[in-house]
């Protein structure tokens, strides 16, 4: 009869083997997934139509966020909440997400007064 700690070693470098086997495919398989998904994110988020007309949408785009922007403005809706140091609370804040914001404290204003 062997050693039974030769068994053990033995078992142990067999399962340690294909334990980090296993997970290099696994890495494997999930950066393959990860890439075939953000290529077809990226083909499904560019149009198939032509590049002028590409164009002349993302203008019409900006257009219509400057005249909604101004729209805000003229309304008398400050143009941001933010705290004296300059930090915005929660990360990188979108024109989108601004303008809603203004939207949201705009349409409030009246039930939060003071009477």
């Amino acid at each position: 009869m062997e050693n039974s700690l030769v068994v053990v070693l033995i078992i142990s470098a067999a399962g340690m083997t294909l334990l980090f086997l296993a997970l290099a495919f696994f890495y494997g398989l999930l950066t393959l997934l990860t890439s075939m998904a953000r290529d077809r994110a990226v083909a499904e988020a560019v149009p198939a139509e032509a590049g002028e007309e590409a164009g002349v949408r993302l203008r019409a785009a900006a257009i219509a966020v400057a005249l909604a922007r101004a729209e805000a403005e003229q309304r008398g809706v400050p143009a941001a909440v933010m705290p004296e140091d300059g930090t915005i609370p929660g990360g990188v804040v979108s024109s989108w997400w601004t303008l809603h914001h203004q939207r949201q404290v705009a349409s409030n204003s009246a039930a939060r007064r003071i009477r």
